[in-house]
């Protein structure tokens, strides 16, 4: 009897050890930067830096690199090319938009611009 109660820690642990191995923490590759959900949450991120650094209305150019990651909810990490609307001039950014699950919501925990 104490074989089987030993048997089945230790398959709990091994359960447990893989939950860690595959642990929300870790950011993992976004593999299709064109997927149209990606894209809404760069848009949003260009939308909220426009706003707040109160120049030239900015849109998204591309999306050059991405990563996700599981954190009560996704944040995402991506590194977004913008043009301003007036002017064309680009101008690079390394930002994080956390979605909170379920409902959609999202906020821009915050931006860089960088030089690339």
């Amino acid at each position: 009897m104490v074989k089987v109660e030993i048997f089945a820690m230790v398959l709990i642990l091994m359960a447990l050890q893989d939950g860690i191995s595959a642990n929300p923490g870790n950011c993992q590759p976004i593999n299709n930067l064109k997927d149209p959900h990606v894209v809404e949450i760069a848009e949003f991120a260009v939308s909220e830096i426009s706003k707040r650094i109160n120049q030239q209305p900015l849109k998204l150019k591309s999306i050059d690199q991405g990563c996700s990651q599981v954190v009560e909810g996704i944040s995402y990490q991506l590194r977004v090319s913008t043009v301003q609307t007036l002017g064309g001039l680009i101008l690079r950014f390394e930002v994080v938009v956390w979605e909170k699950a379920g409902s959609g919501d999202k906020k821009l925990i915050s931006f860089k611009h960088i030089n690339a």
